[in-house]
């Protein structure tokens, strides 16, 4: 494909810096970083024979047609791209977007091409010849090549005077067409005013102030300073004058944060671009229109201007390459940590693992202790990583579970009642969605009817006890029947702190050695010494769990003295203050009454108290059986919940996972061990190496992007935000870029 375009004239387009910016971000962009989003366009509008195509002619030196009897009647994107290979795109995109794009097939590009390709795209969208048709459609050419830079050229249709007589239709198409461009916030508004017309006259000036209202991406271009003539009805005023000023960005109503230039057009009978190059310049030299700055005037100091313009419109959407870069070289350097330091000899993998140890012992003692600040422990909103929390819910469960579902029985004292609530705190609650403690609810039964049952056990069972007192052997037996369903519940508990604990001590093997090919040093880690610590433990628990089973299943758990004999002397005391409550109102109801009917006698008294002393415990005391083995089950059970707890869990577990790890067990192991634990493999070795290479790539890519956000130094200024250093007339030569594929 033979591509030809003036690649020293686009290069003035793009200062030394933006070339730069280009340049890395193209190399960043293998990596998936540093796309510059956003890219300026340079937009020019203007009313009918105004000169715009003349302009982007005059910029580009790609030939637009700009014969005097030839109008835009489109908009035409000229877009340069920056890429490897050579290649040219041409096609008509229709305002239709349910019609496709339509290519326009051409074996390459010159730039006196533009006018055939623009009589090609009339056909497709279906102009008739007529010469006052328009189109929404857009015909656009993209060239990529290796020494192209990005930039987007659109010219579009001429605005129509409000004295013109155009069809509401054909206006209404052109501006919304020029409109549609004009607001985008990526274009670069190059508004183009003929000095040939009064300045009041010029729509294109109202469309900026409509759609550029803080006049900010907006730059001016007065054509034709050549047939500006002076006015001679009025002495010392002409529009040549006013002209200059609005050039000078001194005529207050017209003011532009960006400027305005002067160019001359060149004429029908000008053959090259350099010969109008040259004319322009002697122009200005002999004319009043020579007062203005000479960066303010001509072709080639409009190129660099709009170079710097350019330059500035990318600058300030760097921001948003910056903080992708810097994201990616973050994840970059993250995962070079995680594969640590290289790992070839033996020394280096036990320094490897040395490491992996010490921090295991830290996290593990935190997550112990509750100390969650490392980034391990994750969030407030995150529990999976947080033992203690956890350890602490799942043994308030366990509390709650044997409190409500831990005897064969609730004793109640009538029928109705039921003093144990199977309702647990909502903080706990998916706990116990999570951790089924699926255990069922015990039978209710009445002290009374316990009674009857007693009395008949109580007689198969007697031994050398004193008649009235109860059989000692019968209230062991009745507890440890009342006791039966502690095992399974404190073994299902074991088991479920043994399988949060250790998925907590997976879950930090994991965190500490990282992603990836690391699994395989994971499971092996995993597999020498996490699994053989919990298969341990685990041996070690159910042994623990008999030997604090013991002493009640086997009968010979006897309560302190002290407090025995104070919790019974308070439920006797307080059970016979309620009967004897309840046989007085009975009774004697007249007495309770608001107005009692008669007084508390000592007779009443003594037969309350004498019908209590003949209670349903009978001969063989089975009340006093039955208070015993509620007060003996109370004791044993906190007793018990503390001991699996604290003995068990805590004692036989928990305390001990900072030891499955350690400094002492690396400084240990075998050159055999240290290889399958710790040796890198060919994967590892190599992507390290490319980590390094990108790392560096994308640390020098974010340091050039940063320096462009550094404020060049004033040398001249435009009077606009913008400063340039003093600027001479430039001969430039054209070179074409033939690239032949």
């Amino acid at each position: 494909m033979d591509v030809s375009v003036d690649s020293n004239i686009l290069d003035q387009l793009n200062t030394a810096e933006a070339k730069a910016l280009h340049e890395i971000t193209q190399r960043l962009s293998s990596y998936g970083v540093g796309q510059i989003v956003n890219l300026p366009q340079i937009v020019v509008v203007g009313e009918q024979s105004a000169g715009k195509s003349s302009v982007l002619e005059a910029i580009s030196h790609v030939r637009f047609p700009v014969k005097g009897d030839v109008c835009t009647q489109f908009a035409t994107e000229l877009v340069l791209r920056r890429a490897r290979e050579t290649r040219v795109d041409i096609s008509v995109k229709f305002a239709n977007k349910s019609r496709p794009s339509q290519a326009i097939h051409r074996t390459g590009f010159r730039e006196d091409d533009l006018p055939e390709i623009i009589r090609k795209a009339k056909e497709c969208m279906g102009f008739s010849g007529t010469g006052r048709e328009f189109s929404e459609d857009v015909l656009r050419v993209e060239i990529e090549g290796p020494n192209m830079y990005p930039l987007t050229l659109v010219d579009l249709p001429g605005l129509f005077h409000d004295t013109a007589d155009p069809s509401m239709k054909v206006k209404e198409t052109v501006d919304k067409l020029v409109e549609s461009y004009m607001k985008q916030k990526s274009s670069i508004i190059l508004v183009v005013i003929t000095a040939s017309n009064q300045l009041s006259n010029h729509v294109a000036l109202r469309k900026v102030k409509e759609h550029d209202p803080q006049r900010g991406r907006t730059l001016g271009v007065i054509t034709k300073p050549d047939l500006t003539k002076p006015d001679l009805t009025k002495p010392g005023h002409s529009e040549e004058r006013t002209y200059i000023q609005v050039a000078k960005n001194q005529e207050s109503a017209n003011k532009l944060k960006l400027g305005w230039h002067v160019l001359r057009n060149k004429a029908e009978d000008e053959a090259s671009l350099e010969s109008r190059d040259d004319s322009e310049e002697r122009f200005f030299q002999s004319t009043a229109w020579g007062s203005i700055p000479r960066e303010d005037r001509g072709v080639v100091s409009l190129r660099e201007k709009l170079s710097r313009i350019l330059f500035d419109h990318i600058r300030s959407n760097m921001h948003s390459v910056i903080a992708d870069i810097e994201g990616n070289l973050r994840e970059r350097r993250e995962e070079l940590d995680r594969l640590g330091k290289p790992r070839s000899s033996h020394e280096e993998m036990r320094s490897f693992l040395l490491t992996i140890a010490g921090d295991f012992q830290r996290l593990a003692r935190d997550g112990i202790y509750g100390r969650y600040s490392d980034v391990f422990f994750g969030s407030l909103d995150d529990e999976d990583c947080k033992l203690r929390a956890q350890l602490r819910n799942l043994n308030r469960v366990f509390d709650h579970v044997l409190l409500t579902r831990g005897s064969r029985q609730v004793i109640v004292a009538n029928k109705g009642d039921n003093t144990v609530y199977d309702i647990s705190p909502m903080y706990l609650s998916s706990f116990l969605e999570r951790y089924a403690y699926d255990f069922p609810d015990p039978p209710i039964i009445t002290v009374q009817d316990l009674n009857h049952q007693l009395q008949q056990q109580a007689a198969f069972n007697q031994g050398r006890e004193f008649p009235g007192s109860p059989n000692m052997d019968l209230v062991i037996q009745l507890f440890q029947k009342q006791a039966s369903p502690w095992k399974s519940i404190a073994e299902f508990h074991i088991n479920q702190v043994t399988l949060v604990t250790k998925a907590f001590v997976e879950q930090l093997v994991r965190h500490l050695i990282g992603p990836g090919e690391a699994s395989r040093r994971t499971e092996a880690l995993l597999c020498a010494y996490v699994d053989p610590f919990f298969a341990d433990k685990e041996e070690l628990l159910r042994t623990k769990l008999e030997e604090l089973l013991r002493p009640y299943m086997q009968g010979y758990a006897l309560p302190l003295d002290i407090d025995f004999q104070m919790i019974a002397s308070q439920r006797s005391m307080k059970r016979l203050a309620n009967c004897f409550m309840k046989t007085l109102e009975e009774e004697n109801p007249e007495v309770f009454k608001d107005k009692p009917l008669k007084k508390l006698t000592h007779k009443m008294v003594s037969d309350a108290i004498s019908y209590n002393d003949n209670f349903d415990g009978g001969e063989f005391s089975t009340d006093k059986a039955i208070e015993m083995l509620e007060v003996f089950y109370d004791l044993s059970l906190r007793t018990f919940t503390d001991n699996v707890v604290n003995l068990a869990i805590e004692g036989c577990l928990i305390c001990d996972i900072p030891d499955i790890l350690t400094p002492a067990k690396v400084d240990r192991m075998s050159k055999e061990t240290l290889s399958e634990l710790a040796a890198e493999s060919e994967d590892a070795q190599s992507r390290r190496e490319h980590l390094q290479e990108e790392i560096e790539i994308l640390r020098q890519g974010l340091e050039q992007c940063r320096r462009s956000l550094v404020g060049r130094p004033k040398q001249g200024s435009l009077g606009c935000g913008y400063s340039f250093g003093n600027t001479t007339n430039i001969t430039t030569t054209k070179t074409s870029c033939n690239i032949l594929l």
